[in-house]
């Protein structure tokens, strides 16, 4: 089983262009989010790894956090929307903190025209799905703002698991599956403490 690559890393990025076809056909996640919620976000991105997931998580850039030390906020733009440009699908990762970020709702926003209506007819209504909204538990009864309404909500593991099996094509009880895993070993769910369990 191949697993996923995180497509800001150099050196998995050129693994990911010469491995076959099929990997080339998967999806591939641009992982937005706050700074501070970076744990939580390498947990989403390890699962999204087993589940066979390719994905952009921007800490393993060495262009960008080269850029962000230096301050060098054009480097940074860049960056991110290479980083987008280079993925099909977005997952935005809220928090609390999250409404507190300028880089967010940028990235939401060129994620719109580079990933959701990339490709669009006229008149053709963009696939939700492309834009997912993954709210973690300490916003779970808070309403998010206009601007993520448009995309698919995510609110815990079963919810994941259900957005992971449309975006791949791939039965749900093919991918990790939670109950059989951790329930009959007694383990914590990975994502247990960063999602609403279950939902």
């Amino acid at each position: 089983m191949k697993k996923g690559y995180n497509k800001a890393i150099l050196l998995e990025n050129l693994i990911w262009i010469l491995e076959s076809s099929d990997i080339k056909k998967r999806p591939c996640i641009f992982i937005s989010h706050k700074r501070e919620d970076k744990e939580q976000c390498r947990e989403i991105a390890k699962y999204l790894k087993q589940a066979e997931i390719d994905y952009y998580l921007d800490e393993e850039d060495d262009v960008l956090q080269t850029a962000a030390s230096s301050n060098n906020p054009i480097l940074i733009t860049e960056s991110i929307k290479k980083g987008i440009k280079e993925s099909t699908h977005m997952l935005v990762v809220v928090s609390e903190k999250t409404y507190k970020s300028q880089w967010v709702p940028f990235e939401v926003g060129y994620g719109h025209s580079a990933i959701l209506d990339y490709g669009l007819k006229e008149d053709e209504k963009p696939n939700r799905l492309k834009l997912a909204i993954l709210t973690l538990k300490d916003i779970s009864e808070k309403t998010l703002p206009d601007y993520m309404q448009v995309g698919h909500i995510i609110r815990g593991t079963k919810s994941l698991n259900d957005y992971i099996s449309k975006i791949t094509n791939r039965l749900e009880k093919s991918l990790i599956n939670e109950t059989r895993i951790f329930s009959a070993s007694k383990m914590q769910h990975p994502l247990d403490n960063v999602l609403n369990w279950k939902l």
